[in-house]
């Protein structure tokens, strides 16, 4: 029977748990520590979007009582954005 030895670089995308594996004498030890303390949650998750632009109007993200699994991204005011009021006699592009 023929051995060959594999060796493996896991790459965890936010770790929960850290895991140093070692070969000796033909056995696979693997010392895991719990490196992010779990929680269990009734409370749903947020499902809506992460990403929004600023409007003229108020925006109501629904998260109350929701777990958030991202951060928010409020994105800048766009370049070509431009404000235009009118005060009956004048119309002022700001």
């Amino acid at each position: 029977m023929m051995y060959r030895t594999v060796t493996v670089q896991p790459r965890i995308i936010n770790p929960v748990i850290s895991v140093t594996p070692t070969i000796t004498s033909r056995l696979i030890k693997a010392d895991a520590k719990i490196i992010t303390q779990l929680a269990h949650s009734e409370v749903p998750q947020y499902e809506g979007a992460y990403e929004f632009t600023p409007t003229q109007e108020t925006q109501t993200v629904p998260t109350a009582q929701r777990v958030l699994l991202e951060n928010i991204i409020i994105n800048p005011i766009p370049s070509n954005y431009g404000l235009i009021t009118w005060n009956g006699s004048v119309l002022t592009v700001s």
